[in-house]
């Protein structure tokens, strides 16, 4: 009765904290209330915000998560995405990028989501500030295959035509540096 009674009172809070506009808050709820549902559809209009925004918005508790973060791909994905934000933003630039490119591999992000991993490769394709070859050739051809995949499946707005380029410049322009970089 205990577990059914916290249940409730944690959907009630998530469905209030939504409502007010609060989507790290609704989240915490719904994990409290262990409602996989609402994890997953908040997890979406988290992603969602980024595309649209560019940023996301105090989204410190997801480093908080632990384990709970199974609970939803949705949600795993969400906190392996801020952990690459954190990991570029420290300078970590390989390990960013080995992050990246798992991601891109798991395809646990939403399809509509892969354009956005893409672009926030192009600063380690570019080698960062530094201009260091950051990405192997292993993980630039992974990058293009999802590119590539994301042509095939019409995943791409009209829109997206330039960005498109930008990316696969940049990704053979990597690939052609980082091969002669990497030992035979």
């Amino acid at each position: 009765k205990q577990w059914y009674q916290r249940r409730v009172r944690g959907k009630v809070m998530a469905a209030k904290a939504r409502q007010a506009g609060s989507p790290g808050l609704s989240l915490i709820w719904s994990l409290q209330a262990k409602d996989l549902a609402s994890v997953t559809a908040i997890s979406e209009e988290i992603l969602d915000s980024y595309i649209e925004t560019g940023g996301f918005a105090n989204l410190e508790f997801l480093d908080q998560l632990g384990s709970n973060k199974l609970l939803s791909n949705r949600l795993l994905f969400l906190g392996k995405y801020r952990e690459f934000h954190n990991l570029v933003k420290a300078g970590e630039l390989r390990g960013a990028a080995d992050l990246l490119v798992s991601l891109v591999e798991s395809k646990m992000g939403p399809p509509r989501f892969q354009i956005t991993l893409l672009l926030d490769s192009l600063p380690l394709i570019n080698g960062g500030p530094t201009g260091e070859i950051v990405m192997s050739s292993r993980q630039t051809y992974v990058l293009m295959k999802a590119l590539e995949d994301m042509q095939i499946k019409k995943l791409l707005k009209e829109g997206d035509s330039q960005k498109v380029e930008t990316i696969r410049l940049a990704l053979v322009t990597n690939l052609a540096s980082s091969l002669l970089e990497e030992p035979w």
